[in-house]
């Protein structure tokens, strides 16, 4: 491009995070075919021969390919960043790195028969805040949003750092506070945004029923993602981590449970999502199935909360339902979702198809 000199800082980020992508791919596709030699049904001196070169020379090579498109994507991430910086300064635009603060948001109630609720004292101080079993979503359907914040909430206070994250990302404005300016992400970058303190009738509360530093969250989340809490009706556990932290996440198809157990054990915030329920007129449509269990939610994601070995030697997976501790009905349902979830990998596999997650630095 004639006058051009440097680069496009945001096609960077956007090949980072597609290269990043493919890396969890790489390793997805190498626990998985890992798994699948190891129990096929093949005796014999070829079986052996084949499982020593896997073992000894593809799988290896699968690994060392999605860690070299992993550090590729980390340093295409610096050269963005300091490219972006470079063009701010080049330009006179300040130096912070923050966005601009907006002026105090005011997403209509939910409800407008029913006003907003304060949310009093210094929320930061909530002794649950990282607990994943402590989200009581309402009747919102930001499942997506509620479920990627928990998720990485629970991670950062398992390495000890949701305390110190929360008073960096939350400033109080008055004492009591009458105002929150939340930090949330827009493309990496951070951005200011300013609630009052605040929660709609039927958002987002504890599993005591009151409103907590989640609430403030949910009402900046609305407010920055279009003034509304309609806007954050729908979407996906990947966009509200990198919303909530910045970094780029990931959105990934039916993982196993090796692969997620991995994830965790790396420091990764991991969220699952359900299979859609098909339309009875419309089966063609949907190319998903049916969730398997009536105590499922479908359409909805769920917290990670763990991956272990049950008393029966099964390895299980630990999930958090953002309906609560106690779970809930759908409308013309009459089985009971369960809050808590704990499915063998057939199991899981039956009922969900997504993964997203994200790496909590």
């Amino acid at each position: 491009m004639p006058g051009f000199y440097g680069a496009d800082f945001e096609q960077l980020r956007a090949l980072a995070k597609t290269m990043s992508k493919h890396s969890d791919t790489m390793n997805s596709l190498s626990s998985e075919l890992g798994q699948l030699i190891a129990h096929s049904r093949w005796d014999g001196r070829d079986a052996a021969q084949f499982r020593q070169a896997w073992e000894s020379e593809h799988r290896p090579l699968l690994r060392r390919t999605a860690a070299t498109l992993e550090t590729q994507a980390k340093e295409l991430e610096q050269n963005a960043d300091e490219q972006d910086t470079a063009s701010s300064r080049s330009t006179g635009s300040g130096d912070s790195g923050k966005g601009d603060s907006n002026p105090p948001g005011d997403p209509g109630p939910l409800d407008p028969d029913k006003p907003d609720v304060d949310v009093p004292g210094d929320v930061r101080k909530d002794p649950d805040a990282g607990n994943p079993r402590d989200i009581n979503q309402g009747h919102i359907g930001d499942c997506w949003l509620l479920a990627g914040i928990g998720s990485v909430a629970q991670i950062l206070e398992r390495q000890g750092k949701l305390d110190e994250f929360l008073q960096s990302h939350m400033r109080p404005v008055g004492d009591p506070p009458t105002q929150w300016v939340v930090t949330l992400y827009e493309d990496g970058k951070p951005v200011e945004v300013t609630v009052e303190a605040k929660s709609t009738d039927g958002g987002v509360r504890g599993a005591d029923g009151q409103p907590n530093w989640l609430s403030i969250y949910e009402r900046a989340a609305a407010e920055h993602l279009g003034g509304s809490y309609e806007d954050i009706e729908g979407g996906f556990g990947n966009e509200a981590m990198e919303l909530m932290t910045g970094q780029s996440g990931h959105h990934e198809g039916e993982l196993n449970l090796d692969r997620i157990e991995e994830k965790l054990a790396d420091g990764q915030a991991v969220a699952v999502g359900t299979e859609d329920v098909k339309d009875d007129d419309f089966d063609w449509f949907w190319e998903s199935e049916e969730v398997n269990r009536n105590d499922v939610v479908p359409n909805h994601e769920y917290i990670v909360v763990d991956v272990k070995t049950n008393d029966d030697g099964e390895k299980v997976i630990v999930l958090a339902n953002p309906w609560g501790p106690d779970g809930g009905y759908m409308k013309d349902d009459d089985h009971h979702k369960s809050g808590t979830l704990e499915l063998t990998e057939d199991q899981y596999k039956e009922n969900f198809d997504s993964v997203y997650s994200v790496n909590v630095k």
